[in-house]
């Protein structure tokens, strides 16, 4: 496959420059760059070649594997399964504790580990035997392109399209994303504050809840905030939790910071702070309603990452060594009562 597709349809603005004068505008994500002649957007792979937005990395697979399901993480949608994992490089944001950053920020990119066309990732899929493709590792939003070619042609084999995204995405990428992909899991990072300064993404606090209100009543969605001790406050997690509450999300991970890239020098966040932070919102949802679903990531307490029954408090699914469910396709083992998801 050749380096720098041109994008067409529904996969890309197109404007030829020398023609109409107008502004050249990527759409993918709402930093909306408009980058000259040869010039590339914040994300370092959409470029501008002779007056037509080319992604350059297109099928240059960075990294590849099979995860289980939880790992994204998803755990009320085919849990306990496993998923076929991917992406190509290149990140919108600029966060300083990113774990991938070798793979997510375009001028730290290497060699692709292969390249693939969209049939021969639908393929390489198949013979994983696994019931998903996840877009993942990177930011997939700057590389849409790719992953709506891929989806296109998979779930015509049956393959259901899981995106892990920091959900930076303009209207019109959403109305292309959500009828292609099944289940999101979005990244919810911080408050107002935390995505100016830390995230270099203006707007991002409003833009984010914005996609998580029209992803929530359509698809499959789960959210994650690593949550970073000493960075993150109170008030700005009580502001977090009331949002999903008003979104409509029904699954929240509260995942704990360990050092990474240029926040390698702080302390990871601790044990007892995540836990008092996840017994206050369970407790939340337990006595007046709220997120019924509230989970501990990172965390050696498996206790957070069990599943119980919001009506009647029965363990549903365990996740203690391996996955254990035991609902009836999502059904409550005890009262019967439907747990949000997809089993």
């Amino acid at each position: 496959m050749a380096r720098g597709r041109e994008l067409t349809g529904i996969e890309g603005l197109i404007v030829n420059e020398e023609m109409t004068g107008a502004v050249l505008a990527c759409d993918f994500c709402l930093h909306r760059c408009a980058p000259g002649p040869g010039g590339v957007g914040r994300c370092g792979v959409r470029r501008n070649e002779s007056g037509r937005l080319r992604t350059t990395l297109y099928g240059e697979i960075q990294a590849c594997a099979v995860d289980p399901i939880e790992k994204k993480p998803l755990f009320h949608f085919y849990p306990g399964s496993a998923t076929f994992s991917l992406a190509l490089g290149g990140c919108n944001f600029a966060c300083p504790f990113c774990q991938n950053g070798a793979i997510a920020f375009s001028s730290r990119l290497g060699p692709p580990r292969v390249r693939w066309s969209p049939g021969e990732a639908v393929e390489v899929w198949r013979r994983s035997g696994t019931p998903t493709i996840s877009f993942t590792y990177t930011e997939p939003g700057v590389w849409q392109d790719y992953l709506l070619d891929v989806a296109s042609l998979a779930r015509k084999e049956g393959a259901r399209i899981v995106m892990v995204t920091n959900g930076y995405l303009t209207p019109e990428a959403l109305d292309r994303l959500i009828p292609l992909v099944d289940a999101f899991n979005l990244d919810l990072k911080g408050g107002r504050a935390f995505y100016e300064d830390r995230c270099r993404a203006p707007g991002g606090f409003r833009g984010v809840l914005a996609a998580l209100k029209l992803i929530a009543p359509v698809r499959h969605l789960e959210v994650t905030t690593l949550v970073i001790q000493g960075v993150h406050t109170a008030d700005e997690l009580e502001e977090l939790f009331s949002c999903l509450v008003s979104a409509g999300v029904s699954v929240w991970h509260l995942s704990r910071f360990f050092p990474a890239g240029a926040m390698s020098d702080r302390a990871p966040t601790g044990e007892a702070f995540l836990g008092t932070l996840l017994d206050r919102f369970c407790q939340r949802t337990a006595s007046r309603g709220g997120i019924p679903f509230v989970y501990g990531g990172n965390c050696r307490n498996l206790e957070y990452q069990r599943t119980w029954c919001p009506c009647c408090g029965t363990l549903c699914i365990d996740r203690a060594s391996s996955v254990a469910d035991y609902t009836s396709r999502g059904g409550c083992p005890s009262c019967g009562a439907r747990l949000y998801g997809v089993f």
